[in-house]
Parts: structure tokens; C-alpha cells; sequence
């Protein structure tokens, strides 16, 4: 029974925990104002050119370089280099940003 108990668990906090991915889309041309997000807390991070993409994605990006917080596949914060072409967020903004969403996600799994 005890084993059982250990089971649900583990799979009701599997289930309840939100993925969250990070998506760094730039150009080839820009790549020099890349942030660099190695061993960022909580995310999975995917390296993007925006050449690579396809025509409705490059439709979506208004500029470069482009940062989006993804929650269970759904976009959750964006950052845009802007007319400097140039980030002016950081790794640690980053993950307060996906700290404050992990609280609001407990918060939901309490109630």
C-alpha cells in the first residue's frame, strides 16, 4: 500500500509540474548580441535562426533577437532586441520570470 501511495505521488507532481522551454530566435548576421542563457534554472533552452525557419514563424518575430518563455508549449514572455538589435534582458530576469510562473502554478494545483 505504501508503494502505491509513493506511485501516485510521483505521478500526480510529474503531472502537476509545468514545462517550460526557451526559445533564442536571431539572425545569422546578429549572432554577436546572443544572450547567453547556458545553464539557465528550470528551462530547456533552443538556439533558433531565424533563417531556418519557416515563413509564418519569420512572420511572427518583428525583431532580433528574440526571446520567448514557453509554458507547456504556450508563449508566456517575450523579449525583443528592439531597433539596438539588442537584448536588454538578463539570464536572472529570465528565471524570476519563470520562478513567478512556477509560484502561480502551485498556487493553481493548491486550490
Amino acid at each position: 500500500m505504501k508503494n502505491i501511495l509513493i506511485i501516485l505521488t510521483l505521478a500526480y507532481s510529474l503531472v502537476g509540474i509545468a514545462q517550460y522551454e526557451i526559445l533564442h530566435i536571431n539572425s545569422a548576421w546578429n549572432v554577436k548580441h546572443n544572450l547567453d542563457l547556458k545553464g539557465i534554472k528550470y528551462a530547456k533552452v533552443k538556439y533558433l535562426l531565424l533563417e531556418e525557419q519557416t515563413l509564418s514563424f519569420k512572420q511572427q518575430i518583428k525583431s532580433v533577437p528574440t526571446i520567448v518563455v514557453l509554458q507547456n508549449g504556450k508563449p508566456k514572455g517575450q523579449w525583443s532586441g528592439g531597433i539596438a538589435l539588442k537584448l536588454t534582458v538578463t539570464k536572472e530576469d529570465i528565471e524570476d520570470h519563470i520562478e513567478k510562473l512556477m509560484a502561480q502554478q502551485r498556487l493553481l494545483y493548491k486550490k
